[in-house]
């Protein structure tokens, strides 16, 4: 079960961080400028500098007015085959995945709150957390809001083995306990089958899929189904409760929309779109992709890391976009699908 909060919901859009290295801060407060309300990042140095997402989300709050309950803080936990072995690392390789979780954790929201007072992980996890308590029939005691949390929080892949997949997940569980994130999700899982395990064995279940969309993965054709409720009604009996503060579903959060599908860019019915609706054909892509794909019950998250700050206005545009007639979806799912 989920921590019922009294929070911002997830933006339609986030500010892909990766390879920004030292003009991080720099994109991410132009991104604030131009309306992004939501950063992506990874406690990962290979490809990220989440230090300089702080720094860049700080100076955003000072300049623009804007509060930490009007931004969206999402990061993950990377597993040691995604790391630069020979950069710094926010934790011990040596340490089981359950310290490494909690240290690297415990890494970002130092690196995401800037100055500000950074709990112990640990003591928070072992006084609240519920497998921390040994009885999973027996909740504890509420942890209350932390004042530095993390909104969402992604296993950035699936470790070797399920045991240690479910091993890792367990403590993004105890996080969500413990008051320190909101909600959890899992990134670069391209096979049904390892989703739905884990989705299965999950006592919190991911409420976020982070996936590259492009053709050489069929553009998640065989998973997409798997994240709506009305598509898969039975995998979300709680779904239909409409007093639940439960997300609906799965949000699927496509990065490399625009690099890894050139020719649909390229294609006809992105371009007869652009003219009907006075938009570029980024934007068709952008909206097609917040609209859901026009599938039933699909929740979507826009992932854009330009560094253009005209691009980064009108991908926020595109978000912001009345939605299109059901003949429009369903031209770019054809061309997508082959539907």
């Amino acid at each position: 079960m989920q921590r019922n909060w009294v929070q911002m919901r997830m933006p339609a859009i986030l500010y892909g961080t990766a390879w920004k290295d030292v003009q991080t801060a720099d994109l991410v407060f132009s991104a604030f400028q131009q309306g992004f309300r939501g950063v992506d990042t990874a406690a990962q140095r290979k490809h990220y500098r989440e230090d300089l997402v702080g720094k860049g989300i700080q100076q955003a709050c000072k300049h623009l007015g804007i509060e930490r309950r009007d931004v969206w803080l999402q990061t993950k936990f990377t597993p040691l085959s995604g790391q630069d072995a020979n950069g710094p690392l926010p934790y011990d390789p040596k340490a089981p995945v359950a310290d490494q979780v909690c240290a690297s954790f415990q890494s970002s929201l130092t690196n995401l709150h800037p100055d500000q007072d950074i709990p112990r992980i640990t003591e928070l996890v072992a006084k609240y957390a519920l497998m921390a308590r040994g009885n999973k029939d027996q909740p504890p005691s509420a942890a209350p809001k932390q004042d530095v949390y993390i909104d969402s929080y992604v296993l950035h892949s699936p470790m070797s083995t399920l045991q240690g997949t479910l091993e890792a997940w367990r403590v993004l569980e105890a996080l969500v306990d413990a008051g320190l994130v909101r909600y959890i999700g899992l990134s670069n899982v391209y096979d049904p089958e390892i989703f739905q395990a884990l989705f299965q064995h999950a006592r919190i279940k991911p409420s976020i899929v982070q996936n590259r969309w492009h053709s050489t993965t069929g553009h998640d054709v065989s998973l997409l189904s798997l994240f709506s409720p009305q598509m898969s009604p039975n995998a979300f009996p709680y779904a239909a409760d409409v007093n639940s503060d439960d997300p609906k579903g799965v949000v699927y959060q496509p990065f490399w929309t625009l690099t890894g599908n050139q020719r649909l860019l390229d294609s006809d019915a992105v371009a007869v779109l652009a003219i009907k609706y006075h938009i570029t054909p980024a934007q068709v892509l952008y909206a097609f992709v917040h609209q859901g794909f026009g599938l039933p019950g699909l929740q979507t998250c826009v992932l854009s890391g330009t560094t253009d700050e005209k691009h980064m206005r009108e991908a926020v545009q595109a978000v912001n976009l009345t939605p299109w007639a059901e003949d429009d979806l369903t031209v770019l799912r054809s061309e997508v699908y082959g539907e």
